[in-house]
């Protein structure tokens, strides 16, 4: 028979459970060494969204053209084309790589980032971004977003209207990068964003010589939150298979529910990284003339203006939530994964195609919430 004092017991041996289970995560995919192109699809041809003057290459075509390979120091490289003329085409599109993940990932999973270089030059765009099936209406999450010469990265999100981040009033007791903007909402100041910028080292020639560093992305029910860490300030759980977001200090960049209720603005994501060059951010005389001299354009056609147009990843992780029945090593069972073909899908709806299966939250959700029955049962018998 149940009593109260039993079942209080009970309750709070529970909570105590979930607490832990809480700051405990999974690994689910990881992008590294011989093995970082396994569950990407490549995008291939021109820029669509942006229209950056590059053409994305097939994984055919990259590698043949050594646009992606794993280097000596057994990090991966991604890299825009830095041997071909475009001299006297009018119409030339510089080869580029732009990569969309075969999987969506949503609140519960934990990403990294660790990158020794960023692309960056006049001109260059890249990006590890994510966005929700249909773009810009389910949502944009920019970790890393560069622009030609600029010495910082800024992260933002990109939503309907609705979603803000909180003012400069509250700013600096969530966070500890610089607030830009608040408001997420895609058609104000041109698709702006809510953005944070992120001081030090964060991008750029100063983002390589001092060894780069790691972006940190943890999505729970509380909010959407950002790290950057130095190439020296990396904490020393990162790395490792048991990374724990609660014992790393205030975000570089947050967003919490208070704000911007992800649950409504934020559909499950699919990971991109890309490169771009111009098009309607780089190439926007008003931007383009910040940090470079000239017209943006007019660098394309030389293949030397690219020499540092590349990203090489030490590796991207993913991770989910786990300490229940649900976890696995099975990947397709921790975060609901999207099938593409071979030949690469839309940037304007690339996990449209995605299978409609529980994400690890649903699963854990279920999974807790069965454990506590059994808990229950037996501190109550």
């Amino acid at each position: 028979m149940f009593t109260l004092d039993a079942l209080g017991l009970g309750v709070v041996a529970l909570a105590s459970i979930r607490g832990v289970q809480a700051a405990s995560f999974e690994i689910a995919f990881n992008h590294s060494g011989e093995n970082f192109l396994d569950n990407w699809t490549f995008y291939n041809g021109i820029d669509t969204n942006n229209t950056g003057n590059v053409l994305f290459q097939t994984q055919q075509q990259a590698q043949q053209e050594q646009l992606t390979f794993l280097n000596s120091a057994g990090n991966f490289i991604i890299k825009v084309d830095n041997t071909t003329s475009g001299a006297n085409d009018p119409n030339f599109g510089r080869p580029s790589v732009k990569l969309l993940s075969n999987y969506t990932f949503t609140a519960g999973n934990l990403i990294l980032f660790d990158a020794v270089h960023l692309p960056f030059g006049c001109s260059v765009w890249p990006a590890f971004w994510s966005q929700g099936p249909v773009w810009p209406d389910d949502g944009e999450i920019d970790i890393m977003e560069g622009v030609n010469m600029a010495p910082q990265n800024e992260i933002s999100l990109h939503t309907l209207d609705g979603c803000t981040h909180p003012d400069n009033a509250s700013s600096s007791s969530i966070e500890t990068g610089d607030l830009i903007s608040t408001d997420c909402f895609n058609q104000t100041n041109g698709n702006q964003g809510c953005i944070v910028e992120v001081p030090g080292n964060s991008y750029g020639q100063n983002f390589a010589s001092s060894g780069g560093g790691v972006y940190a992305l943890n999505w729970n029910t509380s909010g959407i939150y950002a790290w950057f860490f130095p190439r020296g300030s990396i904490p020393s759980d990162l790395p490792t298979d048991s990374p724990n977001p609660d014992g790393w200090g205030l975000p570089t960049a947050a967003y919490p529910t208070s704000s911007c209720n992800a649950a409504e603005f934020i559909k499950p994501q699919t990971l991109i990284l890309d490169i771009t060059i111009c098009g309607n951010f780089a190439g926007i005389p008003s931007v383009f003339s910040q940090t470079c001299s000239g017209t943006c354009t007019d660098l394309v056609p030389t293949a030397s203006n690219y020499d540092n147009a590349y990203f090489e990843i030490s590796y991207i992780r993913v991770f989910a939530q786990s300490g229940t029945a649900a976890a696995s090593s099975d990947s397709s069972a921790v975060v609901a994964a999207t099938s593409t073909g071979a030949g690469g899908a839309t940037s304007t709806g690339s996990s449209s195609g995605a299978v409609r299966g529980w994400s690890l939250t649903s699963y854990s959700l279920f999974a807790v919430f069965v454990l506590e029955l059994v808990g229950v049962f037996f501190l109550t018998r």
